[in-house]
């Protein structure tokens, strides 16, 4: 998913993916231009060698939240909350930045406007970055 774009993303720094296509889930944490881990959630034998600290991270957060349906966005809380990085209710209830990277990507059918419980936020999403995104 995107390997060549998150080597670039990372390199001199750390870069994390969490992604739901499909039916799949999948989460990826790249640093310096290298995927250290890469795991689909529950699914043991697609860990990545040499097994890294992010696997009991995230089922324990999956976990906690197996009942709400909440999809992969504990996942995004928990990474945001190892970042530092703070987002109000309204923000996660809103659509989430994102972009398309290739016309490959590009998803199939149109997206609704709003990713709240849903999960990590689809391709093809308006990315917006100024003051009416509520990030700063």
């Amino acid at each position: 998913m995107g390997e060549e774009s998150l080597a670039e993303l990372s390199r001199g720094t750390e870069t994390y993916s969490v992604a739901t296509t499909e039916g799949i889930d999948v989460f990826q944490y790249w640093r310096d231009g290298e995927c250290v881990e890469y795991f689909e959630p529950g699914m043991e034998h697609s860990r990545s060698e040499p097994l890294g600290p992010w696997w009991d991270r995230v089922e324990d957060a999956l976990a906690a939240h197996e009942a709400e349906g909440a999809g992969m966005a504990p996942v995004v809380a928990l990474v945001l909350d190892h970042l530092g990085i703070t987002l109000d209710d309204a923000t996660l209830a809103g659509p989430w930045p994102s972009l398309t990277l290739a016309e490959d990507d590009a998803p199939a059918a149109p997206l609704s406007t709003t990713y709240a419980g849903e999960g990590p936020v689809p391709p093809g999403t308006i990315l917006d970055l100024g003051p009416s995104s509520g990030l700063s």
